[in-house]
């Protein structure tokens, strides 16, 4: 099966690119393919725990918070890898922010997995 990566840029309510990584992610790895994200920018803030988004709960527009899907695709196998810059710029405490399996890396992880991947998907 391929390998695909992800470089998500954008934050999670600037726009909906992280549903879109999300949905493309979960298609890949139905399909067997090995997924591998890679938060760059404000994407880094996608994973983080404990997310809400008051007012919106009434009306259906954030029933799930980007961090629960993200979770769901770790536990399925996808990797997702956040810019230890874009964490440390953005104030994240990575161990106490951050799920379990979501990993702190630099941009050599992104070289890595743009250079492994088959196709990459910049969101």
């Amino acid at each position: 099966m391929a390998s695909i990566g992800f470089l998500l840029t954008g934050g999670p309510f600037d726009s909906e690119r992280w549903r879109t990584a999300y949905e493309l992610g979960r298609a890949a790895l139905n399909k067997g393919h090995e997924v591998t994200f890679f938060h760059y920018l404000d994407g880094a803030l996608v994973p983080v725990e404990d997310q809400t988004f008051p007012d919106c709960s009434d009306s259906g527009l954030y029933d799930e918070m980007p961090t629960e899907k993200f979770q769901e695709l770790v536990a399925d196998g996808a990797e997702v890898i956040c810019c230890g810059l874009c964490v440390d710029a953005r104030g994240i405490d990575a161990p106490n922010d951050y799920p379990d399996g979501v990993e702190v890396g630099l941009l050599p992880d992104l070289a890595d997995m743009i250079g492994e991947a088959d196709r990459v998907i910049s969101l």
